[in-house]
């Protein structure tokens, strides 16, 4: 469970789907024996696995992947932009905090092998290649990769989206801290204003 008061819970469908595709590289959790298991991986949509469905991959010799058999469930946390907010941005000094926008994801596994195995790491190659083409190996090369590497589909079960923005701020001091964040050469905090951007459009803030 995500704790996520109120006034940061974002719902639109749209919004979340451009975070995850913004930040591909997930965090997959699991519980083994009462005891956390995380890996980092790129985790991506696969429409042609299902509405909304997401291709993965681990290697074999990764000890996570004996928790990722059929049908065993997996956390998939999609961190996107972040940033540090001073306290002294505000029209009063404030407190200091941290603005984020963050996805999780429960999901239940789908092991692929064979073909199915050859056609998710296609969609996962030409999510990346430049040229839209799954990768530099033959098939026949990424057929004995396949014996390195744990692959599956992944049916989300629950969706929590968390984007903490100083919704409880007023306009003014929201248009502050975008101002201050601008600012910055950083992606993170770009990224977050943007998003803070969007909200004030929007109408958030007092």
């Amino acid at each position: 469970m995500l704790y996520t008061p109120p006034r940061f819970v974002e719902t639109n469908p749209d919004i979340i789907r451009e975070l995850i595709t913004a930040a591909p590289f997930a965090m997959l959790i699991s519980s083994v024996e009462g005891a956390p298991i995380v890996t980092h991986a790129p985790v991506v949509l696969d429409e042609a696995a299902g509405k909304n469905w997401f291709a993965a991959h681990v290697a074999r010799a990764n000890p996570h992947s004996a928790a990722l058999g059929d049908g065993a469930e997996v956390l998939v946390v999609f961190n996107g932009p972040h940033s540090y907010i001073s306290p002294g941005w505000y029209q009063e000094a404030s407190v200091p905090t941290w603005n984020y926008a963050v996805v999780h994801l429960r999901c239940r596994v789908h092991v692929r092998s064979g073909d199915d195995a050859q056609a998710l790491l296609d969609t996962l190659a030409s999510t990346f290649e430049d040229t839209g083409q799954p990768g530099h190996l033959s098939r026949e090369g990424r057929a004995r990769m396949l014996n390195y590497i744990h692959c599956f589909a992944l049916e989300p079960l629950q969706v929590e989206a968390k984007f903490k923005l100083s919704q409880d701020e007023s306009k003014i001091d929201q248009q502050r801290i975008v101002t201050r964040l601008a600012q910055l050469e950083d992606e993170n905090a770009q990224g977050v204003a943007n998003l803070m951007l969007r909200n004030l459009a929007a109408g958030f803030g007092g």
